[in-house]
């Protein structure tokens, strides 16, 4: 039992490096809460307080993110062992900027915030983990910023989709008319609409009413080097 539940922590990013003595000293003190959520139900919610570490060992997760003005929605989905939004957790607002739900049978390893702050932190490796984990998420938005903006409207789009992606890799999608997307790329809706439909026609995208389906976004990376 001891070992399989080992093998779980360390599937999990924060908790990796940790040794028998890190596992057995973490075991003994800090309460795991372990859940098993059905495909289909919410995670966690946007505006949430962010009080607790919620992390994904199994299962699909889709992370949400809404526009301020409501005007498109933006989900990646996950599936691999995932933290949700470990950087909420403390500073000026912890609270949660997304909403995240199981797209498939999930399960999950819950932590209370402050048995993170006063023990995991404590644990050498938890803790440069999480300094590592936070950082490289800084260090990615400061790079990104400093780009030079892309010439070609595909590149535009690309370009619009990795600045809301938390990875450039995975399944994407947007949920928007083209009137909004035409604005946002500064461009006309005809253009758009031109270059969805290139995209669609090399199977790098699917096309729904309101909605672009982004299969595999290190693909459409590919394709627009």
């Amino acid at each position: 039992m001891e070992n399989r539940f080992f093998h779980r922590l360390v599937s999990i990013q924060l908790f990796q490096g940790l040794s028998t003595d890190d596992f057995m000293n973490i075991a003994e003190r800090v309460h795991f809460d372990f859940r098993t959520v059905a495909e289909g139900e919410n995670l966690l919610e946007e505006g949430d307080p962010c009080e607790q570490l919620m992390c994904s060992i199994s299962g699909v997760v889709c992370k949400e993110m809404r526009c301020d003005n409501g005007s498109y929605l933006f989900k990646e989905y996950s599936s691999t062992p995932t933290v949700m939004q470990p950087e909420r957790l403390f500073g000026l607002r912890p609270r949660h900027s997304a909403t995240f739900t199981a797209a498939s049978e999930v399960q999950l390893l819950i932590v209370p915030k402050h048995e993170v702050r006063d023990i995991l932190f404590k644990n050498i490796p938890f803790h440069i983990n999480f300094l590592n984990m936070v950082c490289s998420a800084q260090h990615l938005w400061e790079t990104r910023l400093f780009h030079p903006l892309p010439q070609t409207l595909h590149q535009q789009f690309l370009h619009f989709l990795l600045m809301r992606s938390s990875r450039p890799a995975g399944k994407k999608e947007l949920i928007i008319d083209m009137v909004t997307l035409a604005a946002e790329l500064t461009t006309t809706r005809l253009r758009v609409s031109q270059m969805l439909n290139t995209l669609k026609e090399n199977g790098l995208i699917e096309l729904r009413r309101r909605h672009i389906i982004i299969p595999s976004l290190e693909k459409l990376i590919q394709h627009a080097q």
